[in-house]
């Protein structure tokens, strides 16, 4: 027997995200902070029943399209985009005939909560219509973490002052478009009959099929059930209601959808009918409760704690809210795009944001999903192999941007008014593929996970390094050269041996050495198939040695100090001590041209490669590296702040590395942002990776071995403490760290593991034991 439910949200205003009032300005960066995400889909927190400010939008992992024509006035041709699917929360509300909304009604309060801590967005608002009647409305929204292809939907109605009569419609709709009107959905199913609705869609291009069945009641304020008329057109499938409504009194909508692609269903809609019936049998209390249960499992597994600062707690669980929505485990045919699935800025294309910087907070909270983010990669070697070939190259080159197939979906030219201009990222930031490798040397050390190296990651990692030996140059001086590409910093194009390529390219060549040794070793039939699949010669391994140890590095070992890429130090030198990236760019204020003149980075380059191969580099190297560029870098890139709070915090540089760690969190929570800052398009998903792995690498001080965790934390003192929960290879531990420098594990699960202090002896950890280190 279906009942109303209470609409509440977590006490502890700490899980809260809090949007008062309604400014249609700023409307669109709300829906996408607020927005409900599992990693299966994402939903944008528009105003259920619409409003001229408000682009409401639902994305499915891994389901692109790319139109006969350009989506964009910029575009030369068309590339792949995430597509927007149906809108499945949408409402309309009559009362004696005129519509309640924001925009034809006097709105008195208003006040959105997203409860990161149970996945729940709440809602509630009052309106008062040109006759002076007052209506309340609380809604409550959420995509379930348990199951992921199902979502819920409460909706209270409250006559305040008045008896009325109150038409009310929810539907399924199909009307859905991305930016610029582009449509890539055809329909092929509308039903609504007498129980149930029903909306089936294809992408017209990628024939991708996308289906949903929704159970949608009416509880009177009585406690009646009432199932309401359903009705249909062209887009959309819905179902009506007539009540009469009397001061005080509620009654409550409840709706359940159930959803399902051709991604993972050959009939997806047969799928979501069946799959309805089963929800409808469960029942929406239970679905809530699960769904509520699975993140209070992600929370146990990936919070952050800090007693001593209530808003500093928000932002960073803001941050690892949207990093536990931003993938499914399940699925490994599709990765995290620049937005995740908040927004369409980027079309959903997928970076080396991914492997650099998100995919860190997954690995050592939920392994599982970084393994399947891994895996995407894999399942794509196919494009990384078609690029390298079409560019001359052997081996796996990964493309700059990438979509549902792997392939290369970077646009070759850009329209600027009347000039064609080209786009070099997708031909010489090549950088990208030593990404991939790196992440998957990190998880096989994080995880000791045999059977992915066997399977997938060995063959990643050697397909990587044919590539690195076939991009490099021996020259007249003896060593080996990459030239012309594009370092992390894209303010400086066509370099000759940026340091970040190259030292990462070094690396990823002399690891791939040593693993084809290993393999040889202990798995000799997977080291003969492999070396058979992808043409290795016998003496390959010794090769990649040499040109590690060949390549230039552009190290000073007199100072101690990189120079980026060939040249740099002799570039103009710019003041940025009055630079605000949220009023200009440098790329704006100088010109283009005129930038690529001078020192200025855009974000973390050589500090970057420092922070990923740390141990490689003393401290006087740190320091060097980090007094000489960090003055130099604008960061007018979303992926900077967080990264130099990380060094910074590493260098023991508090009150800096609080500084922009605070400044990351703002990048989507200060909501009067525009340019990069503003999340309209989508939270930057690499930013909140960044404020993550600068709370557990840079404070917390966390330094991955091969022997085990090694901590050297710095901790504010205005913070108390700082306590995360940490995953290796299969044990799950709570790590608290004082201003004062102790540390203290405690073991909750899983073998027993290797922890100790930067400085100080190796300690076992074992289940229900607490050790101070």
């Amino acid at each position: 027997m279906q009942t109303q439910i209470p609409l509440t949200y977590t006490s502890d205003p700490r899980w809260h995200l809090v949007i008062d009032g309604f400014t249609a300005a700023r409307e669109r960066q709300v829906e996408a902070v607020c927005a409900l995400v599992n990693g299966y889909l994402g939903v944008r927190a528009a105003l259920e029943e619409g409003h001229a400010a408000s682009v409401p939008a639902t994305f499915v992992a891994g389901i692109f399209n790319t139109p006969e024509q350009p989506q964009a006035p910029e575009l030369e041709a068309p590339i792949p985009e995430l597509v927007v699917m149906p809108d499945w929360s949408r409402l309309r509300m009559l009362l004696d005939g005129t519509e309640l909304r924001l925009d034809n009604a006097e709105l008195l309060e208003q006040q959105r909560i997203l409860d990161m801590r149970r996945g729940l967005l709440i809602r509630t608002w009052k309106l008062r219509d040109p006759l002076g009647r007052i209506t309340a409305f609380t809604s409550m929204r959420f995509a379930s973490l348990d199951d992921r292809r199902v979502l819920g939907q409460f909706f209270d109605i409250t006559a305040e002052n008045y008896s009325g009569t109150l038409t009310l419609e929810t539907f399924l709709d199909g009307a859905v478009s991305n930016e610029y009107e582009t449509k890539h959905l055809a329909i092929d199913a509308v039903r609504a009959p007498e129980f149930g609705e029903l909306l089936a869609v294809r992408t017209i291009q990628s024939n991708y099929k996308f289906a949903l069945a929704a159970a949608t009641w009416l509880i009177a304020a009585d406690g009646e059930i009432l199932n309401g008329h359903g009705f249909s057109d062209d887009l959309r499938a819905g179902r009506r209601w007539q009540i009469e409504l009397a001061p005080g009194r509620t009654c409550q909508l409840q709706k359940l959808v159930a959803v399902a692609s051709s991604r993972e269903e050959a009939d997806p809609t047969a799928m979501v009918i069946t799959n309805r019936e089963h929800l409808i049998k469960r029942g929406i209390a239970d679905l809530l409760a699960a769904h509520m249960d699975a993140w209070a499992a992600r929370w146990e597994r990936g919070d952050a704690e800090i007693p001593g600062d209530d808003e500093l707690q928000r932002q960073m669980r803001f941050a690892i809210y949207h990093l536990i929505g931003a993938a499914n485990p399940a699925d490994d045919h599709s990765s995290i795009g620049a937005r995740a699935l908040t927004g369409e800025r980027y079309r959903g294309h997928v970076f080396w944001d991914t492997e650099i910087f998100v995919w860190p907070a997954l690995l050592y909270t939920h392994p599982a999903t970084a393994r399947a983010l891994l895996m995407y990669r894999y399942h794509t070697l196919a494009g990384a192999r078609a690029k390298a070939k079409a560019s001359g190259y052997q081996g796996a080159m990964y493309p700059w941007e990438a979509a549902d197939t792997g392939t290369e979906v970077t646009p070759d030219y850009m329209l600027s008014g009347m000039e064609r201009v080209p786009v070099l990222t997708g031909i010489q930031e090549h950088h990208i593929s030593a990404d991939v490798a790196l992440a998957v040397l990190h998880y096989l050390r994080a995880s000791a996970d045999r059977t992915f190296l066997l399977e997938a990651g060995a063959e990643i990692v050697l397909d990587v390094a044919r590539f690195w030996a076939s991009r490099v140059r021996l020259e007249a001086d003896g060593q080996y050269h990459i030239r012309r590409v594009i370092g992390p910093d894209e303010y400086h194009e066509t370099v000759d041996n940026n340091a970040y390529t190259n030292g990462l390219a070094a690396y990823v060549l002399a690891q791939a050495a040593a693993l084809a040794g290993d393999l040889a070793e202990t798995a000799p039939q997977r080291w003969s198939e492999l070396g058979a699949a992808l043409n290795l010669a016998p003496d390959d391994p010794v090769q990649w040695r040499v040109i590690a140890a060949g390549l230039v590095q552009g190290l000073d070992t007199a100072t101690g100090l990189f120079e980026q890429f060939d040249g740099y130090h002799r570039l103009e030198e710019i003041d940025l001590s009055d630079h605000d990236t949220n009023i200009a760019t440098i790329d704006a204020k100088l010109g283009w041209h005129a930038m690529q003149r001078t020192k200025v980075l855009k974000q973390a380059d050589v500090l970057m490669l420092i922070i990923l191969l740390w141990e490689q580099y003393s401290p006087q190297v740190r320091a060097a590296n980090f007094a000489y560029y960090e003055p130099k870098t604008s960061h007018d890139s979303s992926l900077s702040a967080g990264f130099h709070a990380l060094y910074a915090a590493r260098m023991n540089e508090l009150a800096m590395a609080e500084r922009y760690l605070r400044r990351a969190a703002l990048i989507d929570l200060d909501l009067a942002r525009r340019g990069y800052a503003g999340a309209s398009g989508g939270v930057h998903i690499a930013a909140l990776g960044g404020i993550w792995q600068a709370l557990a690498l840079g404070f917390l001080g966390m330094q991955p071995d091969n022997e085990g965790l090694r901590f050297a934390p710095h901790i504010p003192p205005a913070w108390g403490s700082l306590r995360m929960a940490i995953t290796w290879r299969g044990a799950q531990i709570h790590v608290t760290a004082q201003p004062d420098g102790a540390v203290a594990v405690k073991m909750n699960h899983g073998d027993p593991i290797r922890v100790a202090r930067a400085d100080g002896p190796w300690r076992t950890a074992s289940v229900g034991e607490a050790i101070d280190l």
